[in-house]
């Protein structure tokens, strides 16, 4: 606990996912008071045609589970 997914596009080098994920997890375990291996991160990497629907679905289809909201809409 806990477990955290990012999606984004893909083309980003494996060096470049492994940095993010080890902030992130670095970052979330400080910020939650735990050891680093207690948190978990996976990326999951997407076509550019499949971001309306994570936007709509996921983004937008979960007010209450949106705590920073993009700048930005897609149609």
């Amino acid at each position: 606990m806990p477990h955290i997914t990012i999606k984004c596009y893909k083309g980003r080098s494996k060096e470049q996912l492994q940095k993010i994920a080890d902030k992130i997890a670095s970052c979330a375990a400080e910020e939650f008071e735990l050891r680093k291996g207690a948190v978990s991160v996976s990326i999951e990497e997407v076509d550019k045609e499949q971001w309306s629907d994570i936007y709509h679905n996921e983004i937008y289809g979960n007010p209450d589970t949106l705590l920073v909201a993009p700048d930005y809409t897609v149609d």
